[in-house]
């Protein structure tokens, strides 16, 4: 019986900030509104629902659970199928690492069938990862734009 093959998304940024900061900055609806989306709903505990929209209904929503929080160490969440494009691994999970007086911040997203999916979600989770790092150091938020790991 021949296997199927996966593809995996695993991207890194350091951001200079507290674990505490970048935590509450992943969890806290308040805190994702400020830099990255437009309405969000959260129950920052494990088990705990959240929902999150950008822009128009048209434009997303997603929603799911929290299934392993850790403070100032992890965030991982799984989307319901109904919002979850398709293609796209149910999980994924942030991971909080204090480095100095950085917190390296990686995002793992597990199990993509084809490639197509890959890309559109390596987009997103390029764009988030850009977002929050702006937005943790220098206080400034860009929603409307796509922005990259260089950008600033």
């Amino acid at each position: 019986m021949p296997t199927r093959r996966t593809a995996d998304i695993r991207l890194a940024v350091s951001v200079r900030a507290d674990p505490a900061e970048v935590y509450r900055a992943l969890t806290s609806a308040r805190e994702l509104c400020a830099w990255w989306l437009d309405r969000a709903e959260t129950d920052a505990r494990n088990m705990g629902r959240w929902r999150m929209a950008w822009g128009t209904p048209a434009r997303g929503e997603a929603r799911g659970l929290f299934v392993d929080l850790e403070p100032e160490r992890k965030v991982a969440f799984m989307e319901d199928d109904g919002t979850r494009p398709k293609g796209w691994p149910p999980l994924t999970t942030f991971f909080l690492e204090k480095k100095g007086r950085a917190t390296e911040v990686t995002v793992v997203a597990a199990g993509f069938s084809s490639p197509k999916p890959l890309a559109a979600a390596r987009g997103r989770w390029e764009d988030c990862l850009a977002k929050l790092k702006l937005y943790l150091e220098t206080g400034r938020a860009r929603k409307a734009e796509t922005l990259a790991l260089s950008a600033k």
